[in-house]
């Protein structure tokens, strides 16, 4: 999976072991099953953006925090990732605008 999904799972991980949640009681919390979030956390699935805003407010952090990388490297390496990704689905309006609202969300 792409180094934005590792960043997102990793640090969903580490918000939830702060608030002393297991992963069932999260997965409880947000309505989905155990192992969705744990592909979520493993860096192997990826959120909607009806569950990323779930997440930010059940563990208190910003959507913009939960994609948050701590290495400028890494930083880079995502934005390219995530261009070469728009390549991909720039002629599928519904994607894009699933896309858009992620973004605005996190700004």
């Amino acid at each position: 999976m792409t180094d934005v999904c590792k960043i997102l799972g990793e640090n969903i991980r580490k918000a939830r072991k702060i608030r002393n949640l297991t992963q069932s009681e999260l997965a409880e919390l947000l309505e989905m099953e155990v192992k969705s979030l744990s592909l979520i956390e493993t860096g192997k699935g990826f959120v909607s953006a009806k569950t990323l805003d779930k997440l930010s407010t059940i563990l208190k952090i910003s959507p913009e925090d939960l994609f948050r990388s701590n290495d400028k490297e890494d930083s880079e390496k995502i934005y390219s990732q995530i261009i070469s990704n728009l390549e991909f689905i720039k002629n599928n309006t519904q994607k894009l605008k699933a896309v858009d609202i992620v973004v605005k969300n996190l700004l």
